[in-house]
């Protein structure tokens, strides 16, 4: 089995996809396909499609990492096998140019360029997320939600906030934008 980070399971990992689908279960939006970027192991995939509540045919979870593949196809396995719904592919999401309803990325910290996001077609859906955590891997800082909204430009918003996580001995922000760009 191929190491797995348990990381993926965090309070804040969780509870910012929870409030992802939350949100984007409000704004009675559907999906034919959607591609995550940056998928990990498949946890907004699973989370979206097991609450049920917004409508999507198929989704496509896109990590460079390759030991994510067979890990996120694992948790995702009541939907892979249901006519593809779901399923995970190793790839760089910088090198890609989608033509699909609905990109996620909840890891824009990740990406040491916005090359994936120059790659999106206007008028296509997004989902964003990002935070304020200064760490080794996180390229692209975002010290406020108006810092993150401003890094990402969209023709129409129709959700951006703020999440707090607030631990004993740190704290930290998630942003998020839903909205066309």
């Amino acid at each position: 089995m191929n190491q797995f980070n348990w990381d993926a399971f965090a309070s804040g990992q969780i509870g910012s996809k929870i409030w992802l689908c939350e949100e984007l279960e409000k704004t009675k939006w559907s999906a034919n396909e959607a591609w995550i970027y940056a998928g990990w192991y498949g946890i907004a995939a699973f989370l979206l499609l097991s609450r049920g509540k917004f409508k999507i045919h198929k989704i496509r979870s896109i990590d460079i990492d390759p030991c994510c593949e067979p890990i996120a196809d694992k948790i995702n396995e009541l939907y892979v096998w249901r006519d593809w719904t779901f399923k995970a592919v190793t790839g760089d999401c910088n090198k890609i140019f989608p033509q699909v309803d609905l990109i996620i990325n909840t890891a824009t910290e990740h990406f040491e360029t916005k090359e994936w996001f120059d790659n999106i077609p206007y008028g296509t859906k997004l989902v964003l997320q990002g935070n304020n955590m200064p760490h080794d891997d996180h390229y692209i800082y975002s010290g406020s939600l108006k810092d993150f909204i401003n890094h990402y430009p969209m023709n129409k918003i129709v959700y951006s906030g703020q999440l707090n996580f607030e631990y004993p001995s740190w704290k930290f922000s998630r942003f998020m934008i839903i909205g066309e760009k």
